[in-house]
């Protein structure tokens, strides 16, 4: 047995609204007892007290959590300053929650904090992470070697970064918060591990194609890339977007590869005609290949299909997922503007309305690279689908 149950509450009354959150997932487990959760709520929620209230209603639940720019659910779909709370009931899956502090500091020792904590609470080999790291301020592609080493091979990680008050105006900012438990920190990696008999399947798309040819990063440093086919990077957009700030709406695609066809993509966030230089939310690293990129609004939607058509294709034969988890971009939900609520709603035509989705507007998507669960990467402007149930 594997169940999701799904609360989700846009009161304005904190109380009222984890009270109408918990009441819908008591309702939805049918009597059964929850081993974990998930929490997402907006930045300016009392987040303490969102906490003790899910572990005082749920003695020993395994908790994690973020903040959110935009909460989605299969209950009311997506909102603004809400709260939103995914149950796990299972009797063959062990969940378990960790956290890693200090992050900035070190990311690879925080990481492998969060799993050594998570780990030491189940019995059974993990299968899957789902992963929840405040986002800025360190080089976010380090957090995969401390995971990577602490969970062993063939474990994927997903998940996405928790979200500042404003995500679309502090890029970099490092003001987000992570749950575990009733612990709330700043400065942290919270994660949730599933171990045992778990069927699982994901799906990464973004709905971006790239556009004009490809080049290759010749020069970048911390703060971004200074020049591409031995040319100021500026140039390289200036060629279709013109002058000025390379657009959001423009991510630059990496294809790891110069033959490849899969590619991940880095949110424009600054730049600097003096130097050639254009900033992106997360490395670009020296000597890949690149693109610029384009989308429309229903060109991001398609995105979204087929993020929740691949994890489909990819669940297990003759199996139906039990429940589903959605991570999606800030940017995203930017560029959809008063549109974005259908991307959730798309991920519940895909699936059908018995199966529960629970997920959130995040700073930057975590995901393995295409056919190499252990190539994990940080994304910008992409969906995640996670699908879950029990072998």
């Amino acid at each position: 047995m594997f169940r999701m149950a799904v609360g989700h509450s846009d009161d304005i009354d904190l109380e009222t609204a984890i009270a109408t959150v918990v009441a819908e997932c008591d309702a939805a487990l049918a009597g059964v007892k929850p081993r974990a959760g998930l929490l997402y709520s907006a930045w300016d929620a009392d987040h303490q007290r969102l906490a003790d209230i899910v572990v005082d209603h749920y003695p020993g639940i395994e908790l994690a959590g973020a903040t959110a720019a935009g909460e989605m659910s299969s209950v009311i779909g997506l909102a603004e300053d809400s709260v939103a709370l995914a149950v796990f009931a299972a009797d063959t899956v062990e969940i378990t929650a960790g956290l890693g502090r200090n992050l900035a500091e070190d990311p690879v020792a925080a990481a492998r904090a969060a799993v050594d904590q998570a780990r030491g609470k189940a019995t059974s080999p993990p299968r899957l992470c789902i992963a929840l790291p405040m986002v800025g301020g360190y080089d976010s592609e380090a957090i995969f070697d401390g995971l990577r080493s602490a969970l062993g091979p063939d474990v994927p990680v997903l998940g996405g970064g928790s979200s500042p008050e404003d995500p679309a105006a502090s890029i970099g900012a490092t003001q987000s918060r992570q749950i575990v438990g009733r612990e709330v920190t700043e400065d942290s990696i919270a994660i949730l591990l599933f171990s045992g008999a778990l069927d699982f399947s994901f799906g990464v798309e973004t709905g971006w194609r790239g556009v004009g040819p490809r080049g290759v990063v010749t020069k970048a440093s911390g703060a971004g890339v200074l020049e591409i086919d031995d040319r100021p990077a500026i140039e390289f957009y200036e060629r279709y977007v013109g002058l000025g700030q390379p657009p959001l709406g423009n991510p630059l695609a990496v294809y790891e590869t110069p033959s490849s066809p899969a590619f991940y993509l880095r949110t424009p966030t600054s730049s600097d005609p003096a130097s050639g230089l254009v900033g992106f939310f997360g490395p670009v690293p020296q000597g890949v290949t690149v693109q610029i990129t384009t989308a429309g609004t229903e060109e991001i939607f398609e995105g979204t299909r087929a993020s929740v058509t691949r994890a489909l294709a990819a669940y297990p034969a003759g199996r139906t997922p039990d429940a589903a988890l959605v991570y999606s971009c800030a940017t995203r939900r930017f560029l959809l503007g008063t549109r974005a609520g259908h991307e959730v709603e798309l991920v519940r035509d895909a699936l059908g309305a018995d199966v529960p989705v629970a997920g959130f507007y995040c700073l930057g998507e975590i995901a393995p690279n295409p056919g190499d669960v252990d190539n994990t990467r940080f994304h910008n402007a992409t969906l995640v689908s996670v699908l879950l149930g029990a072998s």
